[in-house]
């Protein structure tokens, strides 16, 4: 019951946030009108392009756990929301430009990124990762297999996909599915 509710108080908030831009001047792409929600603790929201072409199609999706109030989810959709704006797609100088209208003119929060961790994640040493790499990992029913870490400034672990397609993540994430994973085997 408390998630039908939740479905439906998000909804009338991108109902509503799609009025308040539109009353300022800004047309958002179509998108669907019910709100994905999530449990991310990392990702408080996104905006998934499902069709693309001259007319495409956007869903939005919202953290239930990470949007404790209403002022939040309404600076979280207003962001998702300006996503499907041409040029908007990404966080650039667009982006930052209609997210500033946005704020002067709602008094909201919009920013192309947020600063805050919603979670602490440790730091796990480069010598404790290095001889994992090949190791099998199996995270929500998918196979990855840790390739290593990369060059970032806070070296984030790469997984591959089955297809060979590259992930990035904490390595925090990676021994936390290790211990879980119990076949885990090196390649």
């Amino acid at each position: 019951m408390e998630d039908m509710e939740t479905q439906e108080r998000l909804d009338a908030l991108l109902a509503d946030c799609d009025l308040c831009l539109r009353r300022i001047g800004i047309s958002p792409r179509e998108y669907l009108p019910s709100v994905r929600l999530t449990h991310n603790h990392s990702r408080i929201g996104s905006c998934k392009k499902l069709r693309g072409g001259r007319k495409p199609l956007f869903q939005i999706s919202c953290s239930v756990d990470a949007c404790k109030t209403d002022a939040q989810v309404r600076d979280v959709l207003f962001h998702e929301l300006i996503h499907t704006l041409p040029g908007c797609f990404d966080h650039g100088r667009r982006f930052r430009e209609v997210a500033a209208r946005v704020n002067a003119a709602y008094g909201t929060d919009v920013r192309a990124t947020r600063r805050e961790l919603v979670r602490k994640v440790s730091e796990v040493p480069r010598s404790q990762m290095e001889p994992l790499v090949g190791t099998e990992l199996l995270v929500r029913g998918k196979r990855y297999r840790f390739v290593g870490m990369n060059e970032r400034p806070k070296r984030f672990c790469n997984l591959a996909d089955e297809r060979g397609r590259l992930y990035v993540c904490a390595p925090a994430y990676v021994l936390a599915h290790m211990k879980a994973t119990p076949e885990r085997t090196p390649r």
